[in-house]
């Protein structure tokens, strides 16, 4: 029983008339006819007479237009119920890696409109495989993952493969952040030579290679530091002399908040992508779409 034909009948016993209800539900007469005479044949007796005073409910009908209405009302009360829970209370489960405009974005996001509201919020950075994982079996509803360009070819097969949905946030290619105060800081460009004496901070993400057998990067100094956190990245930047680390474009925000400069890498070119991943039968929340809107509008130009 379709709760549409139950909104036509009761405009229909309000209008007493078919042609003045089709008008008012903005559906041509003939439809509303059919729609009408298929629900007395699914319930099987007539709802509507016609009489010189319009078209009005039989004995039956008015017994089943009382049922009809309460229907409606029950149902329009539960939609009610579910938009009010979903404006006062902000329910987020993303995965995401670790980069700085979507770390920014999901501040102002929170910022903008967490205030009197609940939060239910999990943001998770971590790496793409786990992302994946997390997306597939739905511990999460939606995640950004990061990878080199070349793997594109291997990783979006293993996305649909997976049932899971996708669109490209942004495509960049790695700068170089360091302390305002590096020998190199005034450098217009950075070359892999200038680099080469410098101690390189790097994040890995070896899950995603192992994975699809692909070649991790291993262009990285002989000089390094490796960390698996990135909240630790800024101290040794600012803190450890000499140090660099390779990033997706930084806002300038959280530059002059770190006295950290970013520079151009004239080396060969390491281009990445963000992707925001989800489920192929996915419907974004309303706190989602928000968050995502925000996001698009962040990426890095």
């Amino acid at each position: 029983m379709n709760l549409n034909v139950l909104r036509y009948i009761i405009e229909v016993e309000r209008s007493r008339s078919i042609t003045g209800a089709a008008k008012q539900l903005f559906i041509s007469q003939p439809n509303l006819s059919r729609d009408i005479r298929e629900l007395e044949e699914e319930i099987g007796f007539t709802v509507f007479t016609r009489s010189s005073r319009g078209v009005i409910p039989t004995e039956k009908g008015r017994e089943f237009l009382v049922l009809a209405k309460k229907a409606v009302k029950q149902y329009q009360a539960l939609e009610n119920y579910c938009s009010r829970e979903e404006k006062d209370n902000i329910s987020l489960h993303i995965c995401v890696p670790r980069a700085s405009y979507i770390t920014c974005t999901f501040t102002a996001f929170l910022k903008k409109y967490a205030k009197g509201r609940q939060l239910s919020v999990n943001y998770n950075e971590t790496g793409t495989l786990d992302a994946i994982c997390q997306v597939s079996d739905r511990t999460a509803s939606l995640a950004v993952i990061r990878y080199p360009d070349r793997y594109e070819k291997t990783l979006l097969p293993l996305l649909r493969l997976r049932e899971l949905s996708y669109e490209t946030i942004c495509k960049f290619e790695l700068t170089v952040i360091m302390s305002d105060r590096h020998p190199l800081a005034k450098a217009s460009v950075l070359t892999p030579d200038l680099l080469s004496q410098a101690i390189e901070v790097v994040c890995d993400d070896t899950a995603l290679s192992t994975y699809l057998h692909e070649a991790p990067d291993t262009e990285h100094n002989e000089n390094s530091i490796h960390i698996h956190e990135r909240g630790s990245q800024f101290d040794i930047l600012t803190g450890v002399p000499g140090t660099f680390m390779f990033v997706s474009p930084v806002p300038d925000s959280v530059l002059s908040g770190y006295h950290l400069v970013q520079k151009k890498y004239q080396g060969p070119p390491k281009k990445m992508t963000d992707l925001l991943i989800y489920p192929e039968d996915y419907r974004p929340s309303r706190a989602e779409s928000l968050f995502l809107e925000m996001l698009k509008e962040a990426v890095p130009k």
